[in-house]
Order: structure tokens, then C-alpha cells, then sequence
């Protein structure tokens, strides 16, 4: 495998595939319809993570004949009314073509990502592992979009399915929980009105220390004070390191003083209040790597997909660098790619396996 930058995609010619990540400023059209091979990806939060360092512009981490890793891609525009029926054709398109993948990679656009990993898990029953991320834009504006060659979706997701003898995984947040926790007592889709039966903002802003007191009257977006202080669910645990999914708080509704999550709740969650700090944020790029090997040690790296928050980037950005150093180390100098997302996905692997869609977190997919 290789990385390669836009300035080199004459290497992608003997490539059998490639993954991309772009930012949204540029020429990113014109480089990807040049290419003539099987090429895919997602748009990135203000950079893409590259040996190189975290980077504007288009980036490739390109598979040739002696990697021997087949991939099969599919892309799906999606409504929410329809992203179950769509994620079910796209897994048994995979499936028809490969054959059973050892590891799925999801790129989906924001907004009802829990809905396509439903399709996809009624299929597959957790047998096989999802990773990825959402695409991103620079400023939440929607921008973000996820293309296979030519064909550039905006609202739908794509669906990678790769098959080796050698493929490791693993999803991390990185964040510790607190003592506060309650019940979610109302909650719809993505909006939780009620914790333990009071206004779920009121009760956020006391767990956290008076993190959204200003808002509590006037309502807005508090993406910013809560990027430290996450909600998270109990999973599973594995050699007693009990495994949180993590949800981040977006919006105060001030009619109600209701809270607006990137991911879908429903009543009777029980749910804590999760506290990070950047060094943790930061190291945990290496974490995650080692969580994906786990005992195995690899001679060689092949290369790796790296999906990490756009919030948590955001947080850090002044440190993204180390990251960036983390990443190189872990993987003992093996190309790359990785995307800054809106949104990621990945699996639990603890007494079961358990694909869900998060926030604020990390996930790798390394080929050995």
C-alpha cells in the first residue's frame, strides 16, 4: 500500500483500489474523475490525516496486486424514510460480489446514521465489523458529501466491504465517565427532552458545572462547552475496561430546554456524564491502534484507514501535530489515510460484537 497526495496520483495508474479523504475547498472533482481505478471516500474536516502531517487538499492510501486486498464499494443516495431498505441492498451487493467481507467501512452524510447500520445489521447480525466516519465540512454548513469515482452524494452514504487474511479493527472515545448519571424519562430520535423526568438541559448544565448556563434562556448551539463533557452509554466491557458510546450534546431548545444530540436516543437509556482532556484526546490516536492489534504483532503494516472527531479536531487543533506523530508510531511508519468526521462508526468487541454510531471518537482500520 502507499499514500499518495494529489500531486503524485500518476502512481495511482497500477493501483487495483484506493480510499480518499478531501477537504472541501479546491479541485478535488477534477483530480478524482482523472483517475481510472476504483476510488472512494468522504469529505473531511478541515484536513486529512496523512504521514505528512493533518493537511488540506486530496489525499490517497492506494492497494496494488501484491497487497492481495480485495475491496467492493457501494454508493446510495438515501432519504431517512428509506436508508434501512438502502443499507440492506448495498450490504447484499457487497456480499454478492466478495463473498462474506472480513470488515465494512461506512461513510455516511449527518443526520440518521443509526437507520443505515440498522439495514446493514439486519443482514449481517454483527458478524462483521463496521467502521468509519461522516463526512464533514469546514463549518457544519453541510458541504460534506461522500463519492465513489465520479458520482458525488450529499445526502446517502457509501459502503466499503474489504476481504484479506489480515485485518484489524477497533473504536474507542477516549473519555472517563463521571459519577452524575440518570435515565433518559423522554427522549425522540435525536432530541432528549427528560432526564430522570426534569428538562434535560437544565439537568446536562448541572452535571457539567454550569457548562451551558448561558444558553438555558436563549437556546442555541453548544457543540463548543460540551466537546469535554459527552454523554455516554454503557456497552460491554472486555478484561474489565468497561467500552462507552458517546454522543455529543449540539443544540439547547429553549421552548422546552430540551437537548439535541448527534445520535438517536430512547427512553429508559441510562446515561453519564463523560469528562476528557486533550492529552487524552491526543494519545488516544495511539490507542487505538494498539486496541486493533491487540496481541498480534504484524512484521509488516500493510497501511491503515484512521477515522477521528471533527469536534475533538477542533479542540486540539493546536496540538494536531502530535497526532499526527501518535498515528506515524503506532503504525510503525505505514501509510495512511484518515478523515476528520462528523460522526463515527465502529464496533465494540467485548462479550459481544456491537456496531453503533458515536461521536466524539476514534476508529481504525489497519491491514497487515
Amino acid at each position: 500500500m502507499k499514500y499518495i497526495s494529489e500531486n503524485q496520483i500518476q502512481d495511482l495508474q497500477n493501483a487495483r483500489w484506493a480510499v480518499c479523504y478531501t477537504t472541501i475547498e479546491g479541485n478535488y472533482k477534477n483530480i478524482i474523475e482523472k483517475i481510472n481505478i476504483p476510488v472512494f471516500g468522504c469529505s473531511s474536516f478541515q484536513g486529512v490525516f496523512t504521514p505528512k502531517g493533518f493537511l488540506k487538499g486530496t489525499h490517497f492510501l492506494a492497494s496494488y496486486e501484491d497487497d492481495n486486498i480485495q475491496s467492493y464499494a457501494v454508493i446510495k443516495k438515501t432519504t431517512a424514510d428509506n436508508a434501512k431498505e438502502k443499507g440492506k441492498e448495498a450490504i447484499h451487493e457487497i456480499i454478492q460480489q466478495l463473498g462474506q467481507p472480513n470488515v465494512l467501512l461506512l461513510h455516511a452524510t449527518p443526520g440518521y446514521e443509526e437507520i443505515i447500520i440498522e439495514g446493514i445489521e439486519e443482514i449481517i447480525k454483527s458478524q462483521i465489523p463496521i467502521y468509519g466516519g461522516s463526512a464533514a465540512d469546514n463549518d457544519i454548513s453541510g458541504k460534506w458529501f461522500v463519492f465513489k469515482n465520479n458520482e458525488f452524494v450529499q445526502e446517502g452514504f457509501l459502503l466499503v466491504g474489504f476481504k484479506s487474511n489480515a485485518i484489524y479493527g477497533a473504536f474507542l472515545g477516549g473519555y472517563l465517565p463521571t459519577d452524575k448519571k440518570g435515565i433518559v424519562t423522554k427522549a425522540e430520535g435525536r432530541i432528549i427532552y427528560e432526564i430522570d423526568h426534569k428538562p434535560a438541559a437544565e439537568v446536562y448544565n448541572k452535571w457539567s458545572g454550569g457548562a451551558i448556563q448561558s444558553y438555558l434562556d436563549t437556546g442555541g448551539v453548544i457543540l463548543g462547552p460540551t466537546t469535554m463533557h459527552p454523554i455516554g452509554r454503557y456497552i460491554d466491557e472486555i478484561f474489565g475496561v468497561k467500552m462507552y458510546l458517546l454522543s455529543h450534546p449540539h443544540m439547547v431548545i429553549k421552548e422546552n430546554k430540551a437537548l439535541s444530540m448527534f445520535t438517536e436516543f430512547k427512553e429508559g437509556d441510562e446515561i453519564f456524564l463523560m469528562t476528557g482532556h486533550k492529552n487524552a484526546l491526543i494519545y488516544r490516536a495511539k490507542q487505538v491502534i494498539d486496541r486493533a492489534l491487540g496481541f498480534r504483532k504484524p512484521e509488516r503494516i500493510k497501511g491503515a484507514i484512521n477515522i477521528y472527531c471533527g469536534g475533538c479536531v477542533g479542540a486540539i487543533m493546536n496540538d494536531i501535530e502530535q497526532v499526527i506523530k501518535q498515528y506515524n508510531y503506532s503504525l510503525k511508519d505505514a501509510p495512511y489515510v484518515g478523515a476528520a468526521t462528523f460522526g463515527e462508526q465502529g464496533c465494540f468487541i467485548g462479550k459481544e460484537k456491537h456496531n453503533r454510531h458515536g461521536n466524539l471518537m476514534a476508529d481504525s482500520i489497519i491491514f497487515g
